[in-house]
């Protein structure tokens, strides 16, 4: 049982290191019961848990004269003092603990994370850089690929967080010559790949387009891209080089390539696609000689084979007069404008606000179809058909889209929540 003069020893040293004076107050305590620096409180934390963690160096140095082993001695949930620095930002105390003892950045809490791992989770870019830095220094680069109790690596949490500065640390060479893990699994089979897909089709921004460079650039991979290259040896693939590719093949195969090209291919490839949608889109509203006058009485075409002459109403093409010419111009500019369609259709595949993006490209598509058969010599029982085809179409993706915006408009959407006690950023101790 705790005597008084223990609870005395303890509010005094402990009111000291959270307002943060350093000096006689705390050398008086250290020198009278030095294994006051030892004693966790109430709280599961040791003074210097907190000193770290409130940012008071010179407190932390002098705890650390009691003895080094202090930078190993853990609290709450497993946690040494680095971690407590870790989460949040203090880089003076990181350096002040890491000169002092360097084997403590090898120290993991009861959720397996290290120092880096809490501070990627908590966002403290500065100091998790920082940790890069040791660890490079002092020559332990495996720690990077260690997991936590979820089996994510710091590469993985990095991708989630979306924070480009850290990729780059862990995807430059160096890093991938000193043994950096690119396609490490976490315990549900992602690799970090495959969370920055997720990130992107849940409506990624312009770092997550620049975390895809760096994987491009790195040949980072997704785990069924990993499992494809497992089960087809070179000795098969050299046997059966003409095997016919299925849909879902080639569909991979499209991605993989624009996945493989830079974002400035990429950029390039968008300009072309939207002019050429243009350029095809204008034509059907400006076709070759344009449209018969709604004013103007109906007109005989002057076409020399009277097996071609044809009566054109208020509307029609005055070209589809000639059925052989309107044909070929109509599929030649469908056949440009739906390619060029489908090319930003895939391009925009990860891109923000996808629903509406996709309501629009949808939207603008049968317009043009339309365009195309009322300006044709066709009857209006076809024309009504072909508007209702695609006004149900068009109204199905309005559906999704309506969808997409109520969620994003606060409906609860169920989803399975991690232990709280193993995320980085929650259930902190108050220090």
């Amino acid at each position: 049982m705790a005597t008084s003069s223990n609870f005395e020893f303890d509010e005094k040293c402990s009111a000291s290191v959270i307002s943060g004076r350093s000096g006689t107050n705390h050398q008086e305590i250290l020198t009278l019961k030095p294994e006051f620096a030892r004693e966790l409180s109430q709280d599961g934390l040791t003074p210097l848990h907190i000193a770290s963690a409130k940012g008071h160096v010179e407190i932390v140095r002098e705890l650390l004269k009691v003895g080094h082993d202090l930078s190993v001695l853990r609290g709450k949930d497993g946690r040494t003092a680095l971690h407590y620095a870790a989460t949040k930002g203090r880089i003076q105390v990181l350096k002040e603990l890491i000169s002092t003892c360097p084997e403590c950045l090898k120290e993991v809490t009861t959720c397996d994370e290290t120092a880096i791992h809490l501070a990627v989770k908590c966002n403290q870019i500065e100091a998790a850089k920082f940790l890069m830095e040791e660890i490079k220094r002092i020559g332990m680069m495996e720690i990077v690929n260690w997991k936590d109790k979820d089996g994510n690596a710091i590469l993985h949490l990095a991708v989630f967080r979306k924070q480009p500065e850290i990729i780059s640390l862990l995807t430059g060479h160096v890093a991938i010559v000193t043994g950096v893990e690119m396609n490490s699994k976490n315990a549900s089979g992602f690799t970090p790949k495959d969370v920055l897909d997720f990130n992107l089709h849940s409506g990624g921004d312009y770092r997550d387009f620049t975390i895809l460079e760096k994987f491009q650039q790195a040949r980072a991979l997704k785990s069924r891209e990993i499992a494809i290259n497992s089960d087809s040896p070179p000795t098969e693939v050299a046997k059966k080089p003409s095997l016919p590719l299925s849909s879902s093949n080639l569909w991979r195969e499209i991605m993989k390539e624009i996945e493989e090209s830079s974002v400035a291919t990429q950029n390039a490839l968008m300009v072309v696609a939207v002019l050429i949608a243009t350029v095809t889109y204008q034509a059907t509203l400006s076709p070759p000689s344009g449209y018969w006058s709604a004013e103007t009485r109906r007109f005989q075409f002057p076409i020399n084979n009277v097996d071609h002459r044809k009566t054109l109403l208020p509307g029609e093409a005055i070209m589809s007069g000639d059925h052989e010419v309107f044909a070929v111009f109509t599929i030649f500019n469908g056949l440009g404008f739906f390619a060029s369609m489908a090319m930003i259709s895939l391009i925009t595949s990860g891109f923000p606000l996808r629903a509406g993006l996709r309501l629009a490209i949808l939207s603008m598509t049968a317009t043009y179809v339309i365009s195309v058969v009322y300006m044709s010599p066709t009857d209006v029982k076809t024309i009504n058909i072909v508007v209702a085809l695609v006004s149900l179409l068009v109204l199905v993706e309005l559906a999704r889209f309506m969808t997409w915006l109520l969620k994003k408009l606060g409906i609860p959407v169920r989803r399975t929540r991690r232990r709280r006690g193993c995320e980085g950023g929650g259930d902190h101790p108050r220090v």
